[in-house]
């Protein structure tokens, strides 16, 4: 790879993080909005609000990253199954977000709306690799 092949690839791989953090935040934001807004209002406890918050930010965070985020990568008819291995990515990533929850629930005296934001926070560098480099990465190769 030539010192200009290599310099493109960095540029676009780090505007491609730039964009995932800033997609990242956005669905951060539209869980941790939701689910706190379902638990301080009363009408859902903790687990429950999380999970709505969770599938909300499921489809704010797909969308911005498969039609701009990862864009760069993708290919004709690759949807689905960018959905379909990005749901495994997240759903990962939830079920880490509700051992936190759980752990933060049952082991703290404090409030559980700050056990719910820094269960939420915990998950964005590990859906980065694997959105990266699996879920939005479709080489021909690749079954």
């Amino acid at each position: 790879m030539t010192p200009d092949r290599k310099r493109r690839a960095l540029k676009t791989e780090t505007t491609a993080a730039g964009k995932f953090a800033i997609v990242g935040v956005l669905a951060t934001l539209t869980h941790a909005t939701v689910a706190g807004g379902l638990l301080e209002s009363g009408q859902l406890s903790a687990f429950p609000a999380n999970i709505c918050g969770f599938l909300t930010a499921f489809f704010v965070s797909f969308g911005g990253h498969y039609f701009w985020s990862f864009a760069h990568l993708r290919q004709q008819g690759t949807a689905m199954k960018s959905m379909t291995r990005f749901l495994v990515i997240a759903l990962s990533g939830f079920a880490l977000n509700s051992t936190v929850l759980a752990l933060w629930l049952g082991l703290t005296p404090w409030p559980d709306l700050i056990g719910l934001l820094l269960s939420i926070a915990i998950v964005p560098a590990l859906t980065f690799l694997g959105a990266r480099l699996w879920a939005f990465s479709h080489r021909t190769a690749e079954t």
